[in-house]
């Protein structure tokens, strides 16, 4: 029995989790456990904690990462980590170890999909219900950054990428937009660059939030007192426009303009991409929205390019339900590189 430890490691929370290879990734992780990242002062007192109670010791690991990987070593986006292959395999004894975007990750897990692990929202040429479409397949995933990348196959050929595209510069498209962009400047001075990962993830909220109390929409009160109180001010942002009885103007306006320049930015990268598999939205914030605000303002500025509108309306749109992705395509990649290395 050959076991690998993948790992989802994030600015926010590590999931790690144990796969027997034997299994054929058909199921979940035979052990799993999540972990709040910042109480931690690395990937090692992690990974150490989760062997440790686990009881189990892996042949191999893959470890997806929420930053920038090169030359065996990773350093987070969003913690001042430094994760090194080399050290990993020295300090737990691995066989293999492979470091991988998290948006790799994600790609990696689109072909072991499944109709319930997300919901279609615009079902594309291929009509409702359709099964996996042909091509290239883009994703797009606000959590606590925003990730993009993309899947391609092409026979038995496969190659999954995450990019660091969320750092590209943000383009407003209407006039509110423009608006937000002028007051990021005077916030962000030029040369710092105004990013859409600043304004499509779970950090952009507050600052959507903050813009438009700026503006001068008012306050709830309610909403204000928590806001103060909080240590992260995007969830009680969140469920305060979400709220069915008493929802926060203020609040649902921020989560609107958020979903609006979520749809923009995955019509920007289906276009580049010319995804016709569909557009894949992962992350940990959509799938919170599921059934309580309208995704009304994502597909409108999603299929809003120019001459290009006729194309978009045939891409399919897909939010991705299913919580462990990342893990499931750290598991899937570090399988691939498990037979490459037998192989040899």
């Amino acid at each position: 029995m050959s076991l690998l430890l993948a790992a989802d490691i994030g600015g926010t929370k590590s999931v790690l989790g144990i796969f027997d290879l034997h299994d054929g990734l058909k199921s979940v992780a035979s052990i799993q456990a999540v972990y709040a990242s910042r109480d931690f002062a690395g990937i090692e007192e992690i990974i150490h904690s989760f062997l440790e109670e686990s009881g189990c010791t892996p042949e191999y690991a893959c470890l997806a990462v929420a930053g920038v990987i090169r030359h065996g070593q990773a350093k987070m986006t969003n913690l001042p980590w430094l994760i090194s292959e080399r050290v990993l395999a020295a300090r737990f004894g691995f066989t293999g170890v492979w470091l991988v975007n998290d948006l790799t990750a994600v790609c990696s897990s689109l072909p072991l999909l499944r109709k319930n692990d997300f919901l279609e929202l615009q079902p594309g040429a291929g009509g409702s219900g359709a099964s996996m479409p042909c091509g290239v397949m883009a994703v797009i995933a606000p959590g606590t950054g925003l990730g993009e990348g993309f899947l391609l196959q092409k026979g038995e050929v496969v190659l999954a990428q995450g990019t660091e595209g969320g750092h590209g510069d943000f383009a407003p498209t209407d006039a509110t937009q423009a608006s937000l962009l002028d007051w990021m400047r005077r916030h962000h001075p030029w040369p710092t660059p105004v990013s859409y990962e600043m304004l499509c993830s779970g950090m952009a909220i507050p600052t959507l939030y903050a813009f438009f109390q700026a503006s001068g929409m008012e306050e709830t009160p309610a909403v204000s007192a928590e806001l103060k109180q909080a240590a992260d001010q995007t969830p009680v942002i969140i469920n305060s426009a979400l709220d069915d009885k008493d929802p926060c103007p203020l609040c649902r306006k921020s989560v609107e303009t958020f979903l609006a320049i979520l749809g923009a930015e995955a019509g920007n990268l289906a276009l580049k991409l010319y995804s016709t598999g569909g557009l894949y939205i992962g992350g940990g914030i959509m799938p919170r929205l599921v059934g309580r605000i309208s995704f009304a303002p994502l597909l409108a500025a999603f299929n809003n390019k120019e001459k290009m509108e006729a194309l978009m309306a045939t891409i399919p749109v897909r939010l991705i339900t299913r919580k462990d992705t990342a893990l499931l395509g750290a598991a899937s990649y570090g399988e691939g590189m498990v037979l490459l290395l037998q192989r040899k």
